[in-house]
């Protein structure tokens, strides 16, 4: 009897002890919550401790999804953690821009195959980050020069700057509509500075709090994750198949395929009381406008500033059109100052 007591004892002991390692309920991981398994602590992919009641989760768990970010590690109980809080340094920018906008050579071509340390004193051919900072480099994203300082925090409108200067590399232009963000900070700015301040918060790749866009302060991990979701957006937006076309293809005849889109872009100056207007000539069955819009080359509202009128066009189906517009005073009866005509052949995908 005493033996059966004991026996008895012994196993409720065990079954009231915790499982060593857990520090939480199970779950499916959905929730961050740490599973119990054997006294080992796993985590779904793509889950972070550190994030649970974080605002930018959702921004975290899109961005190392797409593998444009990833987690920094560990903690003491082995989880994976984002440290979404942290500052961003230049490395990590560096690799996230190459890995968002596939940065590449371009049209250029080496002698002998680059390496990181022919532009920076500083980097080591070898570091994990060392050929994203030598295409970035190369397409002029930063004006690093000598020594990378792979460390170094960068700063808000130090990514702004960069981003924009990734969207140019790729040239890839975004419509948008030109208005002059005010932020009481930004008076120092440079003027690429400011250029680059406005064109991302038109795009609302970043925004400011309202009064301020704080330009000096760091960038933390977790901004950095929605500005690179944002840029994504942006990129497979317009990312489909476009012929861009300007006054250099007056009177002459492009070809494309279905389901193609024609940017026509065209210098124009509203200020002066001319406008361009488009004819009717245009088989819409064919070829549908979809979008039209101006920008302007000022990043200010500075008098007399020209621009460029933009018009999107989508090719519906197999045929041909032409698109006629004219630059002229709307109220005056008198030739146009300018006319621009161009053919479109739309040829079928099929």
């Amino acid at each position: 009897m005493r033996r059966y007591i004991t026996w008895l004892m012994m196993l409720l002991f065990i079954f009231a002890m915790p499982v060593l390692g857990c520090s939480g309920e199970n779950s499916n991981g959905l929730d961050n919550q740490p599973i119990c398994g054997g006294g080992i602590l796993k985590q779904a992919p793509g889950e972070f401790a550190d994030i649970h009641d974080h605002w930018a989760k959702s921004d975290i768990q899109t961005v190392c999804k797409s593998g444009l970010m990833s987690g920094m590690g560990d903690n003491k109980q082995g989880l994976k953690i984002f440290s979404p809080d942290s500052s961003v340094s230049r490395a990590q920018l560096a690799s996230v821009l190459q890995r968002t906008f596939q940065l590449d050579y371009g049209q250029m071509n080496f002698i002998k195959q680059p390496q990181a340390s022919d532009y920076y004193g500083d980097v080591n051919n070898d570091e994990w980050y060392a050929n994203a900072a030598m295409l970035c480099s190369i397409n002029k994203i930063f004006d690093y020069e000598d020594n990378f300082q792979p460390n170094q925090t960068v700063t808000r409108i130090e990514t702004a700057v960069a981003i924009k200067r990734c969207f140019d590399a790729k040239k890839i232009s975004i419509p948008m509509i030109m208005l002059m963000p005010y932020y009481q900070d930004m008076n120092s700015l440079s003027q690429e500075e400011t250029n680059a301040l406005v064109f991302a918060s038109n795009t609302s790749i970043m925004k400011g709090d309202g009064q301020n866009f704080r330009p000096q302060e760091s960038i933390k991990r977790s901004e950095l994750a929605r500005i690179l979701n944002c840029c994504s957006e942006l990129l497979e937006v317009n990312s489909e198949l476009r012929k861009e076309v300007d006054e250099s293809y007056n009177g002459k005849t492009i070809t494309v395929q279905t389901g193609d889109t024609v940017v026509l872009s065209l210098d124009s100056n509203p200020t002066t009381g001319y406008s361009w207007i488009i004819g009717t000539s245009r088989d819409e069955k064919i070829l549908s406008l979809a979008d039209q819009g101006y920008q302007s080359s000022a990043a200010s509202n500075i008098v007399g500033q020209g621009g460029k009128n933009y018009w999107k066009f989508k090719a519906l189906q197999a045929g041909s059109t032409e698109i006629k517009l004219n630059y002229a005073r709307p109220w005056e009866s008198v030739q146009p100052l300018k006319t621009f005509q161009v053919k479109i052949i739309i040829n079928s995908t099929d």
